[in-house]
This record gives structure tokens, sequence and C-alpha cells, in this order.
């Protein structure tokens, strides 16, 4: 059999093909004349290609202009005309160098690092918790109140106090005749030994001016107590009447004590001046206007110190804003008997502030649901107390005092114990650990980062926070 692979010479179309080539090459050569400025074409007999030599990846025309190894850029390769020759079998090969390849096993390691320190150094944990609570809709119930230190049953008090002032200048429209004695008030010292001393009625006091007061009731000037003198306030008035009394702040002694050795050892010191004396006719201030003045000065500064009240708060305290006391000191005496005519009003409230966590116990009992546990109060602000009128703050060590409102009681979680209980615990540890705690309706928990499955075994790093729904 014939092998077909093999070029078939005997063939008609072959015998021609080769003629047909003779003639071709034989009629390009047959020139009379040669120029030499053309170019010379050399006959080349074609050549059958091998199926080995083929290039089986064909080339793109924009991969002959690019870098090759002697640097070229682009453009000086497309100027030259030069184009550069890339092996097809590894134009698409991704080679990395070791350079690269030390980077990005760098990068993952850092990154677990990175991971790592994130998961055991800033790991954290917050607890949101729901405390138990009672709503009381219609509170209104008399509570009882003691001053703080008391011994008495009460829910214990302190008293705060702020003083405002005005004065107003008033004309003086009237004519007629006064008598009047200075007084003012003056402390009384016991320098001489721990004993009290007793001074009667009537007792002179001799000023540093050489004029002459008494007291009008007895009085019973305390002992000393180690290094300190023991003293009472005390109202000393003028011997006469007269104007020559008023004086300024000044030192007295007691002409009754003079040649003995109590004489230097008890004395007396204004605590202001001793004012009012007069005597004869004088152009004074009318009482009506007086009256008038006094009426605009305190319903203004009724409203200005319970203003200045309002401001008032105290950590552990509950101020009762509705029960406060404002008292009143003018100068009226001074005024009426010719002294000044600025007339000066000196407003002065009373704030009681209860204790709270023992207020919150007290409310607490008015519950079925309350056995004696920890409670504080929220919705404060809606409480409403009224005191008795003969209850004075600034003065009684006991107040009844009716509370209106709708408080809610809320119980109080130690937050310190709750950290305690669930540091290092496992996540699935917390539900059961939170429903020990009589004082939590609920509670849940975020960590940080997410993926934790367990409490830091720091305290620093969980916080408990408060969640209470509103009414």
């Amino acid at each position: 059999m014939q092998d077909i692979r093999k070029p078939y010479t005997r063939s008609r179309s072959n015998n021609d093909l080769q003629s047909r080539v003779e003639q071709f090459e034989s009629a390009r050569y047959a020139r009379s004349t040669y120029q030499q400025e053309d170019p010379v074409e050399i006959p080349v007999k074609r050549v059958r290609r091998d199926v080995k030599d083929m290039d089986m990846y064909p080339r793109r025309r924009h991969d002959d202009f690019l870098e090759d190894e002697d640097g070229l850029q682009e453009e000086e390769r497309s100027a030259r005309r030069e184009p550069v020759y890339r092996d097809p079998r590894t134009r698409y090969t991704n080679k990395k160098s070791p350079l690269s390849t030390l980077a990005f096993i760098g990068g993952v390691i850092a990154l677990v690092i990175g991971i790592g320190l994130y998961t055991y150094v800033f790991d954290s944990a917050t607890i949101t918790i729901v405390p138990k609570y009672k709503d009381v809709n219609d509170l209104s119930r008399t509570f009882s109140f003691v001053q703080e230190g008391s011994t008495k049953e009460g829910v214990p008090f302190i008293v705060e106090t702020t003083s405002l002032s005005k004065t107003k200048t008033l004309n003086l429209s009237e004519t007629r005749k006064v008598e009047a004695k200075a007084s003012g008030k003056v402390t009384v010292y016991n320098n001489y030994d721990s004993n009290p001393q007793k001074l009667i009625k009537n007792t002179r006091f001799l000023s540093s001016k050489g004029k002459i007061y008494r007291i009008n009731q007895s009085i019973e000037v305390p002992g000393k107590k180690g290094d300190k003198e023991g003293s009472v306030e005390v109202m000393l008035y003028a011997d006469s009447n007269g104007a020559e009394y008023n004086t300024e702040a000044t030192e007295f002694s007691i002409p009754g004590f003079k040649g003995s050795p109590r004489e230097k050892a008890f004395y007396a010191k204004s605590t202001g001046a001793i004012s009012g004396g007069a005597s004869g006719n004088m152009s004074l201030v009318a009482l009506s206007d007086l009256n008038a003045a006094k009426d605009a000065l305190i319903l203004s500064l009724d409203k200005e110190i319970k203003l200045e009240m309002q401001k008032i708060t105290k950590e552990g305290y509950i101020p009762m804003y509705t029960a406060v006391e404002v008292t009143y000191e003018d100068n009226e005496k001074e005024v009426l008997s010719g002294v000044t005519a600025v007339y000066k009003v000196t407003a002065t409230g009373h704030l009681p502030l209860a204790d709270a966590s023992m207020m919150a116990q007290a409310v607490g009992e008015t519950l079925v649901e309350y056995k004696d546990e920890d409670v504080r109060l929220g919705y404060v602000e809606s409480l409403v107390y009224t005191r008795k009128q003969s209850d004075h703050i600034a003065s009684s060590t006991g107040l009844s005092m009716l509370i209106e409102g709708k408080p809610r009681v809320i119980w109080v979680s130690d937050m310190d114990d709750i950290k305690s209980m669930v540091k290092g615990k496992d996540r699935d540890d917390f539900k059961p650990l939170m429903k020990t705690i009589t004082s939590i309706e609920s509670a849940e928990i975020n960590f940080s980062p997410l993926w934790l499955s367990s409490f830091p075994s720091d305290v620093t790093k969980i916080n408990v926070i408060e969640s209470l729904p509103k009414r």
C-alpha cells in the first residue's frame, strides 16, 4: 500500500506547478538592464512548515511593544519599530517574587496576632439588667421625719438654708415725737473657769464710749471647755432714750465684776450695730409707706427664694421642695425710729432633705411585694409634700409630712457583686446566675469581640448598666 503522507511526485498537477514556477522566475530575471538602485530580491523556495515548529499561541499585537530585557519603554520600542518577542507559553504565568511572598506571609501573621490581641487584651462584656420595680399609682400617706442623728423613729432629714435680701429707700413724710431706746444683739463670754455664771435681769454692761446698757432677762453664761470660752447670745438695751446710744459693733465690760478676778474674764461683744435710740421730734417714714414697701418686697422675695431653693441638691437625699419654709427679717424698728430711711427685708428659705434610702424603704413598706430589701425611689419629682403649719423646719427636730404622688419603687442590686459573680464564667452560665438575684427581673449580655465565649477575668472589663422601661 502506498504511503499517502509522502508527496505524490508523479502527479500531473505537481509537474505543472513546477513548470509554472520556472517560467515565473525566468521571466522575472529576463530584464535587459539592471538598475543598481532597485533592491535585489532573492527568490526563496518555500519550504513546507513542520507542525512542531508552529506557534500554538497566536501573538497579540500589543505584545510586540512590551518592555524588553534591555529596559526599553513602549514608546521607544514603537519608535524604533523593534517588536519584543515573548514566549506565549509563559505570557499568562503570574510569577511572584520572594519579597511579595514574604510580605504576604507577614501580613497573615500580623492578622493572626491582631485577632489574638483584640480577643484577649481588648475583650470586654456589658451586662444590661432590668431591675425589679413597682409603680405606686396613688400614694397618699403621712410620714414622720426626724432630724438626722435623732434617736426617734422616722425618716432622717437635714435642712439647707438660703438667704436673699432686698431694700427700698422710703420718703420721710411725717414729723413726730420719738422716744426710743437703742438695742442690739451681743455675745457674752466666760473665760474664767468651767463653771457656768448666772447674770440676773438688768445686769449692766458698759460700752467703750462709757454708755450703760442692760439685759431685760436673766441669763446663764456656760463655763469654759478646755481652752474654748463659754458664750451665750442675748439682747442688750440702752439705759436711756436717745440717739447717742446708737453705736457700731463694740465691746462691753460688766461693771458688777469690777475689782474682782472676774472683771477681765467676763465681757461682751456686739454682733452688729446697737441702734434704734431716738428722742424728740423727727422726720420719719410714714407707717403706711413702710407697710406698702414690706408687702412688695416680701412678695418678690418669696418667688425668688423658692426658685433658689429649687437649685439645691445633695447626693443621697431627696429635696422636699414643696415643704420649703421661708422666714423674714426686716429693720422696721430702725426705720420707724428714724435711724434710717432704707427699708431692708431678708428672706431665709429652709429646705428639708430626706434620706433617700430610708424614705424609699418607708414608701416600700406600703407594698405587699416589699420584704425589707434595699430599694430606691423613681419619679420623685411627682411627689408633693405638705407639712403641718405648726411644724417649723428651722426649729423643729421632728416633722409630720403628707406625701402624695406616683413614685416608682426600684429594687437595688450590687453592681460589684454581679461583676464578681460572672467574671471568668462561660456564656452559658450567665442566665442561671442571674436567676439567683431576686432584685433583677431580666438581664442580657453583649461581648466585645462578638466571638467571646466567656466573661473576662478582670472585673474592670465588665460593665453593668441598668435599663428601666418608661411609665
